[in-house]
């Protein structure tokens, strides 16, 4: 009954895409043309992440600053527009304010993304984890359905690096099955390659996540790095915390948030004490329901309570921040990717809380073992304290094999940049 339930639901999302994008775009198609831009490009079109909300993760403004500051390294006249679902500015690191264009929602969304491409140079879309449909595959046929738009156009689109998990949404697989040969498709590790050629069919290469370009700030962040000084001085090590219910579902479905704080506090402090460490708590994601921010300062709370007081919450809310801070740090404990990845782009080892398949690829990367990955309900015991001494343990010899490497994953991350030269197909 389930599995019907589910079936009619998918084709009722694949109907009504048809209906609200595919439909409209292909008759825009044949009854407007596309305006003469200057032969240089220099105006860029961006497929938010989230739409809803493109600057509430760090994350994705993570993303938004490489691509853009590169882009602009190449041409200083580049000029960039935010898709998403409202009229706003975005301040991206290094770029500054950003507007983002209501092109997205149903039909009207639809023929404000024709009437948008068409004056600009190419297509990119912040591929990140949305292309599976785990955050719904309305979403992931859109995001095809302007894509293939646009180079049909003539307008060259790119699908920035992403992971693709085992269990993809189906109406999702439908409408990435059907993705144009010219649309270029990155993906940003070796084993969500895999899977997206097996299970979709289409072609696509390896490159790394477009985030491991963004420079990290350049100006001191007094407070939090006076903190890290002071406990150096103190003879203590800092390590960065992020936790997140997004990361940890299951095992806040198994146990409730507050007794699972009340766990991890106890770990940290029993890990603190054993090996003379202090905790800088860092958010990564900044939304009012799903981000970061309560969990920390509840851990905050509750580790203040314990005893422990080597504990500092960063209220850091620009990316570039946070990766300077990273770097400052001998190892950063997480289940945010970006967050991750801000810090293996600093050198600094991580301890990752795995979920939605995301983790293994972006090991493979620094060839670093999967010892130092947890799973959500391995947090729920005492394997959590073992793997933090372990990963502290061998911090030196990670950070020397992850700067080793960290070129090649540059360079790697550089491949979201090229912009395929397409005509107009249809």
């Amino acid at each position: 009954m389930m599995m019907h339930r589910q079936y009619l639901i998918d084709q009722a999302i694949i109907a009504r895409n048809i209906l609200q994008v595919a439909l409209p775009l292909h008759r825009l198609r044949a009854s407007a043309t596309k305006p003469i831009l200057p032969e240089t490009p220099t105006r860029f079109a961006i497929i938010a992440g989230d739409v809803t909300d493109p600057s509430s993760s760090l994350g994705d403004l993570a993303m938004f600053s490489a691509l853009m500051q590169s882009l602009r390294a190449q041409n200083p006249d580049s000029i960039f527009t935010i898709i998403g679902e409202r009229r706003h500015t975005i301040v991206v690191p290094g770029i500054g304010e950003t507007p983002v264009v209501p092109a997205w929602a149903g039909k009207t969304g639809t023929l404000a993304f024709d009437e948008l491409i068409r004056q600009h140079h190419a297509l990119f879309v912040m591929g990140a984890d949305i292309l599976d449909g785990k955050y719904g595959a309305a979403l992931v046929q859109r995001i095809v359905a302007y894509c293939n738009h646009s180079v049909l156009l003539g307008i060259p689109a790119t699908i920035l690096g992403f992971s693709f998990n085992s269990n993809p949404r189906v109406p999702a697989v439908h409408a990435l099955s059907r993705l144009h040969p010219q649309v270029t498709v990155n993906i940003r590790d070796q084993p969500s390659l895999d899977r997206f050629t097996r299970i979709v069919g289409v072609l696509a290469q390896l490159c790394a996540d477009s985030a491991f370009l963004m420079p990290s700030a350049t100006d001191p962040i007094t407070e939090p790095e006076g903190w890290i000084a002071s406990m150096r001085q103190e003879g203590r090590t800092p390590v960065g915390i992020n936790l997140n219910a997004h990361a940890l579902a299951p095992a806040i479905a198994e146990v409730g948030v507050d007794q699972l704080i009340d766990h991890f506090a106890e770990q940290f402090k029993r890990a603190g004490e054993q090996n003379g460490l202090a905790f800088m708590l860092l958010p990564h994601d900044l939304k009012s329901q799903s981000g970061d921010v309560s969990m920390l300062q509840a851990l905050d709370q509750a580790l203040q309570r314990k005893g422990f007081t080597h504990v500092r919450y960063a209220s850091i809310d620009q990316p570039d921040k946070i990766k300077r801070l990273t770097g400052l740090l001998d190892l950063a404990i997480t289940g945010r990717m970006h967050l991750v990845i801000a810090s293996l782009g600093s050198g600094t080892p991580t301890l990752s809380i795995t979920y939605q398949d995301k983790f293994e690829g972006l090991y493979q990367h620094f060839e670093l073992s999967l010892e130092h990955t947890i799973t959500p309900m391995q947090c729920l015991t005492d394997e959590l304290l073992r793997k933090i001494n372990d990963a502290f343990m061998h911090r030196h010899d990670n950070r020397a094999r992850i700067l080793s490497h960290l070129p090649r994953v540059k360079a790697l991350a550089s491949r979201n940049l090229a912009i395929a030269t397409c005509g107009p197909t249809d």
